[in-house]
């Protein structure tokens, strides 16, 4: 028999007594009850409310309805789920919420179904992995496995929220995971917990109810695209933030008996890190994400799947994604539903043939509308081949060969020959040991490096190189803003070298403003380089600039057959379009000034000495003195173990909320306290399980 269980209370801190709240004359809660009852395959349906005298309304509203109600615990609300279902003896129980007026029971049906097809011990539309709309939320979960979490489940968190201690225990229960046919919309937002909230839905009753008064999901999707200020009502509230409220507590609470909780497992991360290291020179395609940068033995390494800012690694653990968010390429956040939306329907109408397709001169001109300096564009699909094609342009426009740069500019030949016959002068750009073997030993003498803020270096440079500079090269910013007279003095010194401006937007690009960081400081470029988040992890770069410079593309051979995709266009418009659309930038920049904020006031209380630097949405932390490495591969192994992917980085997405920063520097104080106290005791060895971190360029053994 299947049983379900609505949760109803009258109790509420964001909007108290909403389940009563009239819409259409009749209480919020009976025009859900009302729609749940119209599903064919539950059996049995009851109210689940608390002893609390505020909740006596709930319970005479249903016997004047001729439902059945239950009354159990006010904050133990799986103990009175539990206690509601066991009266009825049921094979499994749907779990439903009295804040979902708009449950469409054929979405009710479908996950009972696959449920049952699944032989599941817990199925779920919207817990594991959504792509229903927040308020359709329809949870099942065998009676046997209910039974289980009722008598074991312990944090505050397993206890108000019902299934946690299930569906969070991939390993024990086998979950299964209700996918919607075709787009995903999880983004939409048709739950009740705020003011804004209930306006909405009270709209969509309004507009549907006197129609059909079994609106189908669908329906409301169709009528809130036709209206769609309404949804803006709503925008900006977190998902779940009471259940992330409720992981804040388990923490206070499980601090109280233990520092920590538990090391996840990843025996099969850890293998496939094995198998790569024996397959793959260097382990990964990028130094950045090669686990001994992290901490060799404890880093997950691959993940099998990512939505929003969570990670699953391939042992189904979950994380909080805090760290470096695709290396920045992820502005967004992970597998957004617009852009993705946008790459299935370019895939779907062929993502490449033997003509061009338009997306590019529709990008084109959006970059160039973002940029009024800029006329032309040309593309390639990654960050390092597109600054070789700058550097080419520029080079063929100047009929030089000389380039002076600042900065990190990636692996090509033109930048690593500044290592030719020197010992590291990369070395304070970035990442040091870049060894040169295999740059040609003729490019010596080509690549000169100078200095952020430094003006008098590339002064030197170009006194010494007179009628020899092609470009100059700079990234507009890296650890700390430009100073005035060092931004005009770049653009005064490229003039008077015949020199073009070349500014690398590849990790600065989007982060503070729809468009390149140089448009904030004042840089008048001929050239700007932009990937990495361009299409929030699509491959796609693209080199702007004015009509003469970028003229000189057509003078030398630039041409790659792969550079004609669809996908990287169409992910790029649907980027740029909802970077602008919500002014992502200030968003990225709030959460970028509170990680900073926190590190600091966290460092200090723990008397951990450190730096914090980087632009706001790019923020890192290097903790100081010999034993650094180690430090930092012990934050990290206690970050993982709070459920935290997390370094001495921090790249901020969209999908990340002022929530997730506060959890996160929740968690971030108690594993700095553990840092503290391994540095004090010099037992930073014994207390690693993995190797220490790793800095630099270096051969993987």
């Amino acid at each position: 028999m299947i049983l379900a269980i609505i949760q109803a209370r009258y109790s509420s801190s964001r909007l108290p007594g909403k389940v009563l709240k009239p819409i259409l004359g009749e209480p919020m809660l009976w025009r859900m009850i009302e729609r749940a009852q119209r599903s064919r395959l539950i059996a049995k349906l009851v109210v689940a409310t608390s002893t609390g005298e505020d909740d006596t309304p709930i319970e005479q509203l249903c016997r004047e309805k001729g439902v059945s109600c239950f009354r159990g615990s006010l904050d133990d609300v799986l103990d009175r789920f539990y206690r509601a279902a066991s009266e009825y003896a049921p094979t499994d129980v749907v779990r439903l919420t009295g804040d979902c007026p708009l449950i469409d029971p054929a979405v009710v049906d479908r996950v009972i179904a696959e449920h049952i097809e699944s032989g599941a011990d817990y199925t779920s539309n919207t817990t594991l992995d959504p792509s229903y709309p927040d308020g359709l939320d329809t949870e099942v979960v065998r009676f046997g496995v209910l039974e289980e979490a009722w008598r074991e489940a312990k944090l505050p968190s397993q206890r108000e929220h019902v299934l946690p201690f299930v569906h969070c225990d991939g390993a024990r229960y086998r979950l299964h995971n209700v996918v919607k046919p075709g787009e995903s919309m999880a983004y939409r937002r048709w739950t009740v917990d705020e003011p804004e909230d209930f306006e909405l839905v009270t709209r969509v009753f309004e507009a549907l109810y006197p129609v059909n008064k079994i609106f189908s999901f669908e329906d409301v999707a169709a009528f809130l695209d036709r209206n769609p200020e309404l949804e803006r009502l709503n925008q900006g509230f977190d998902r779940n933030e009471g259940y992330e409220k409720s992981l804040a507590q388990d923490r206070a609470a499980t601090g109280a008996q233990t520092e920590k909780t538990h090391a996840p497992a990843m025996p099969r991360s850890l293998e496939i890190q094995k198998r790569a290291r024996e397959r793959i020179p260097g382990m990964t395609q990028l130094l950045s994400k090669r686990p001994d940068m992290f901490s060799l033995g404890v880093w997950p390494g691959y993940y099998s799947r990512a939505r929003g800012a969570r990670i699953w690694d391939l042992d189904g653990n979950g994380y909080l994604d805090m760290s470096i968010s695709g290396i920045g390429a992820n502005i967004l956040g992970y597998a957004d539903d617009d852009v993705d939306a946008a790459v299935i329907e370019a895939v779907k109408n062929g993502s490449s043939s033997s003509l061009n397709c338009p997306e590019e001169v529709e990008l084109a001109d959006l970059l160039c509308d973002l940029h009024p300096w800029a006329h032309s564009v040309r593309y390639t699909r990654s960050g390092g081949e597109a600054m070789t094609v700058a550097v080419r342009i520029a080079r063929a426009h100047t009929k030089r060969d000389r380039v002076a740069f600042c900065g990190y500019h990636g692996w090509h030949d033109w930048y690593l020959a500044a290592n030719v016959g020197t010992e590291n002068a990369l070395g304070e750009h970035l990442i040091a040991g870049l060894d040169p073997r295999g740059v040609p030993k003729a490019l010596a003498g080509t690549a000169f490096p100078f200095r952020h803020n430094r003006l008098e270096e590339l002064e030197a440079i170009v006194a010494k190189n007179k009628g020899e500079l092609a470009a100059v090269v700079l990234e507009p910013l890296r650890n700390s803003p430009p100073d005035p007279a060092f931004v005009d003095g770049v653009r005064a010194l490229a003039n008077e070298a015949g020199a073009v401006l070349v500014i690398d937007e590849i990790s600065s690009g989007f982060r503070m403003n729809t468009g390149g960081a140089h448009l904030i400081y004042g840089y008048v470029p001929d050239m700007a380089v932009f990937s990495k988040s361009l299409g929030n992890g699509y491959p796609i770069a693209a080199i702007i600039g004015t009509e003469s410079v970028m003229a000189s593309a057509q003078s030398t051979f630039i041409s790659s057959t792969c550079w004609t995709e669809r996908v990287g266009p169409a992910a790029a418009i649907a980027t740029l379009s909802k970077h602008r659309l919500f002014d992502v930038g200030s968003h990225l920049v709030a959460l970028g000034r509170s990680v900073q904020e926190g590190w600091a006031k966290l460092l200090a209380k723990h008397e951990i000495a450190a730096s914090i630097s980087g632009m706001y949405p790019m923020s890192h932390f290097d903790i100081e003195g010999p034993d650094a490495l180690k430090a930092k591969a012990l934050y990290i192994q206690e970050m993982l173990d709070r459920g935290f992917l997390a370094s001495n980085l921090y790249y901020a997405m969209y999908a990340h909320t002022p929530t997730n920063v506060r959890d996160y520097l929740q968690a971030a104080d108690e594993a700095f306290g553990t840092v503290a106290r391994a540095l004090r005791e010099k037992r930073l060895d014994a207390a690693l399980r993995g190797d220490p971190a790793r800095a630099g360029f270096h051969r993987l053994n």
